[in-house]
């Protein structure tokens, strides 16, 4: 009889990956629930789709490569997501000090207006312009929809800090941002 992974909780998947005859079908269900979350992650921190591709790779090889059957996972979004971050870093590194800009904020290539793709363009240019670590903790809450204690868990940095971060980052995005904004409506009513 087959199983039913997708009733599985997190633990429980964790633990099967270790099972030879479950490690298939509870590899494709924790691929299923955190890929998205690892790629959009990936992808606001690199600002660069084929390297986000690489980093989810990587990260879910270097996720499979750390499983044991001794551990007691109780936050797995949260372990994902550290090893995304890891992973990230080290590519920033390696990588010469050129991004893109003008690439698709949210990671496709679908049918977007001028509009839009200007709009894209803005909010990745503003990220950009933000420290480090707010910019971290903003793409992880907005794109990444994790929790202020998920996030905390991830970075190895109090939960108070991580607020502080995210509020700060979300209002200098509206600084950086509102100046085009107030021109477009200036626009629209004429």
């Amino acid at each position: 009889m087959a199983r039913n992974y997708t009733t599985c909780g997190d633990s429980e998947l964790y633990t099967m990956l270790s099972q030879r005859e479950h490690r298939e079908g509870a590899f494709a269900e924790v691929y299923r629930r955190y890929g998205q979350r690892i790629y959009a992650y990936c992808r606001k921190i690199l600002f660069d789709s084929r390297d986000a591709d690489d980093a989810l790779q990587e990260t879910f090889l270097k996720f499979l490569g750390s499983v044991r059957g001794d551990r007691l996972m109780t936050n797995l979004p949260a372990y994902m997501l550290t090893i995304a971050r890891n992973v990230c870093m080290d590519m920033l590194q390696q990588r010469r000090p050129h991004v893109e800009l003008s690439e698709n904020i949210h990671g496709t290539v679908d049918d977007h207006t001028v509009e839009s793709n200007e709009i894209d363009a803005l909010v990745t240019m503003a990220l950009e312009l933000l420290p480090p670590q707010w910019r971290e903790a903003v793409v992880m809450q907005l794109y990444a929809n994790m929790s202020y204690d998920e996030i905390a868990a991830a970075l190895g940095v109090p939960m108070t800090t991580i607020r502080n971060w995210v509020c700060r980052g979300k209002q200098r995005l509206r600084e950086i941002l509102q100046p085009y904004f107030n021109e477009r409506d200036v626009e629209s009513s004429s």
